[in-house]
């Protein structure tokens, strides 16, 4: 497990493969591809992706998990959420948008074209009553 301590402040990307905690502040990308924690002193300022994704500190960005997203009861997310799994606990700060689709969901959605728009009397708008005179 990679540890981001109490104090430490970290501009830029962090990505990896092992389980991350963040207990400082991190201004940027964080992308792993287990699970991280944003522990209960922890700040991210920018989107945040993994596996899992608890957040017990304060997130200021969209968050996307493949798994499941978590925030506990002192756990502030300023943020969109994409997870097919959500938990907010009773106390915690949520503000933003949820997609709760799987991958495999969202890929069957890019897969479907989408209707074509109709026009006029197709589309059951009223129509214009035109008359046309005899000379």
């Amino acid at each position: 497990m990679t540890h981001v301590a109490a104090g430490t402040r970290i501009e830029g990307t962090l990505s990896g493969p092992t389980e991350l905690l963040i207990e400082g502040e991190v201004d940027g990308e964080v992308r792993i591809e287990s699970a991280i924690m944003i522990g209960t002193e922890g700040v991210v300022r920018g989107p945040v992706s993994a596996q899992v994704v608890r957040v017990g500190g304060r997130v200021v960005g969209n968050v996307e998990a493949t798994d499941r997203v978590e925030v506990a009861p002192s756990g502030s997310l300023e943020g969109d959420i994409a997870a097919p799994r959500v938990v907010i606990a009773e106390g915690a700060f949520f503000k933003g948008r949820i997609d709760m689709r799987s991958d495999r969901d969202k890929e069957k959605d890019k897969d479907k074209a989408p209707e074509p728009r109709r026009k006029g009397a197709e589309a059951g708008a009223p129509q214009k009553a035109t008359a046309e005179s005899g000379k």
